[in-house]
Order: C-alpha cells, then structure tokens, then sequence
C-alpha cells in the first residue's frame, strides 16, 4: 500500500492487485453473477463457469470482482490503526492503470477524507468586551409596564380616533387593479395597530382614523408574500371603522404587586427589587454566552485547517434537512417555507455553507483543545451528571449512561473547554 496526501485533507492508497489475486476474485465473483442467470438447458443459477462465459464473456464477472478486490484493499487500509481512526467519509475507488489487462498485475486506488491536522492558535487569555450588566431604571420600568400591560382592560375610547397601541374594530375590502382576491375582506375585524399583523404601511395608515370614518390605504405586498400572486403586487384596501378602543392600566400600587403571585415580593419597592435581579440575572447569562460566542469566533478566525469537503457536506446536509423536515411540518414546499423568513433558497444554500465550514472549524479545534489540555471528563464525572440527570427524569444513573453517555461525555467536555477558554480571557 502507498499513501499519497491530495488536498483537502483527502488521502489516496494505491494498491497493487496480482493477476493471481484477481482470478481468485473472478472465482469468488462466478457465484454470485450467475446465481440469477437462467441458461437453456441449465436450472437457473446452475449454469457451469465455461458455458456462463462463453455466452456472457468473462468480462461479465469483472464489476464484481472488482469490488472484491477492493474491499479487500479497504481492508488493508484498516490495518493501519492510526490512519484509520482518522478516516472520515466514504471510500472514492478507482483504477489507476492506464492500461487493464486479465492475466496482468494492475493498480487500484481508494480516495478517502481524513481528519486534518490542527495547529491551535492562542485560545487562552484572549480579549473580549466587557457589557454592562446592571439593570438600569428605564429597563425596570419597562418591566413592570409589560405586567401593567399584560394585566390591562380594554375600554371604549372617548374620542374614537386611533393612536398607536389602540384596538379598532373594521371592515376592510382588498382589490388588486380593481379586482378582489381570496382573504383579502373581512367584517367587524379587530386588530391592534402597531402589532404589526398587516402589510408594511397598513397600521401606519389608520392611525388617525375615526369611528364610521372610510379611507383607502394604499399598500405593496411583500416581495416574499406566501400568495405568490400577489407578492410584489400594489394593493388597494377600503377600510371602515366601527369603533375604536384603548388599554387601560391597571395602577401600579402594593394590591396590584400582591395579585401578581411572586414569592417574597409584596409591594412596589420589592417588585422593583425583584425585576432588578431577574434582569441582571438574565444579562449574566446572556453575557456569558456572548462572551462564549466572541472568544470561539476569535479562535475559529485564527485557525487555519484545510477541511476535507464530506465533513463540511455532513454538516450542510444536517441543516438543510433541518429546515426541509420543517417545512414538511407545514405541509409546504420548502421554497416557500424559507420564503416566510424572508430569504431564498440560493441565500440558504450559501448561508448553509458557511456556518458548514465554522461549525466543522469549531469541531475540530474543540477536539483538539480537549487532546492537548487532557480535558476529557472522568468516570466520576459522568456518573455524577448521569446522577443529575436520572433524578428529573424517573430513571436511573445506568439507564441514562446507556442511552446518552455520547451526549454527556460531549457536554462535559464542551463545559471544560468553554470554562478554561472564559476564565482565561481578559475583559477590556
């Protein structure tokens, strides 16, 4: 066997087959091409070596035998246990002779994917940002508007003019070039202006309305309107008004803070405590994460590997089949469903790509990085999050490190390495 190293980490064994090696697998090969051959004069599948080739050609076996030989090459390559613990992908056989003759020795390949060596840039002690993570007063108070909110009334509005933020109550009649279309009509509709449930520019364009008023609003479907026939399209909608509505807080007292059920928080000044610490609590982990992300960005930056392609595919297909499985959920095209995100499927397949080859990045280096610090996570260790894990979910330690000691090991490991990398880092 003779290894020669192509790019993209992909690496070819050249093998030489002997004439003799080839007619042992001529010989292996017979029985399995003519079992389903029918011959006259012969039970099908018992047709004797010479007469199959003399009314087939020995040429008929040579597809089979082959694969025998290659097969038995890959088998060669499997011996070598430190190039064989970095194969990845599947085997790309092929004949390198120029000339292939029965009777004469010839050379066969297999081109395969391994996993390419990591050179680490420097991971430990890096830069990153710092955030502020005290609440601020404007963030408590807009805390505590959205439970004033959540907890409002509806009441009839004494002026009846729309202001953002009102409910109305409408008749609305759609026509495009004069014409009317499906689901473009509705009677005594309620919507809340600025939610932002309509066309861009349709809530913006009652604001002001009155109750009996009628206006034509003017608006253009969205280039990527799910009614394809009407996407792009200029629009005409006759809109009635019936009445219109108001929130209504209730009054932010200790009465209102009690009906809100948290523990320990009875008055105004301890939900403003409480929302103070729930929101620095939630920036914490939001800055944590933050941190995580821009620190591994700045090593995946840095690095420099020279991905074999089915590693990047793997992955690419994993997400393209994310999104198809999901869209079959919906019961439609997958065009369409990416059309609802605001994208196509040309800005998806490149989108696609590149977090294919980052996340490809990011599994290689964290591989390495648990290699050279020795980061692996111990027996104890697994069965201690095995432990965790079992007593939330009414199993037991050994039937969770059954099922997912994959998964745990994975996570512990990932933990250690985001740890080291965090506690490193120096905030500017």
């Amino acid at each position: 066997m003779k290894l020669e190293n192509l790019e993209h980490s992909k690496v070819k064994a050249i093998f030489t087959v002997t004439a003799e090696e080839f007619e042992n697998a001529l010989d292996q090969a017979f029985p399995k091409v003519s079992k389903d051959v029918k011959v006259d004069g012969f039970r099908k599948g018992h047709c004797p070596r010479n007469i199959f080739e003399k009314n087939f050609g020995v040429e008929s076996l040579y597809d089979e035998a082959l694969n025998i030989v290659l097969n038995q090459k890959a088998s060669e390559i499997y011996t070598n246990e430190e190039l064989s613990q970095k194969i990845c992908g599947q085997f790309e056989p092929a004949i390198e002779s120029k000339e292939f003759e029965r009777g004469k020795d010839f050379e066969v390949s297999l081109s395969f994917d391994v996993l390419p060596e990591v050179t680490l840039p420097q991971y430990k002690g890096l830069e990153v940002k710092k955030q502020v993570l005290e609440a601020t007063e404007e963030e408590i108070n807009n805390a505590i508007n959205a439970d004033l909110k959540a907890h409002s009334t509806l009441k009839v509005k004494e002026d009846q003019v729309i202001a953002l933020h009102d409910t109305a109550k409408f008749d609305f009649l759609g026509t495009v070039d004069g014409v009317a279309f499906d689901g473009g009509s509705a009677e005594d509709y309620e919507l809340e202006i600025g939610s932002g449930q309509f066309i861009p520019g349709f809530e913006d364009q009652m604001v002001g309305m009155k109750k009996v008023e009628v206006k034509d609003i003017n608006v253009t479907f969205p280039d990527n309107y799910p009614a394809t026939e009407l996407a792009s399209k200029a629009a005409v909608f006759k809109v009635t008004v019936h009445e219109v509505k108001e929130n209504v807080l209730p009054e932010l007292n200790d009465e209102f803070v009690k009906s809100l059920n948290i523990a320990d928080v009875n008055t105004v000044d301890e939900l403003k405590a409480y929302k103070k610490g729930s929101l620095e609590d939630s920036k914490k982990t939001s800055e944590h994460d933050r941190q995580v992300d821009e620190l591994f960005n700045q090593i995946v930056e840095a690095t420099n590997i020279d991905l074999p392609q089915s590693l990047v595919d793997n992955i690419k297909n994993d997400i393209t089949s994310r999104y198809v499985n999901q869209a079959k959920q919906y019961n439609i095209p997958l065009e369409t469903f990416l059309s609802l995100m605001g994208t196509t499927k040309e800005a998806f397949e490149a989108n696609a790509q590149t977090s294919a080859v980052q996340q490809a990045k990011f599994q290689l280096i964290l591989s390495e990085i648990i290699k050279v610090e020795k980061l692996e996570p111990t027996k104890e260790e697994m069965e201690a999050k095995a432990e965790e894990l079992a007593s939330t979910s009414k199993t037991t330690k050994d039937a969770i490190l059954k099922q997912r000691a994959s998964q745990i090991y994975s996570q512990l490991s990932y933990d250690k390495v985001v740890n080291l990398v965090l506690s490193s880092a120096k905030e500017i």
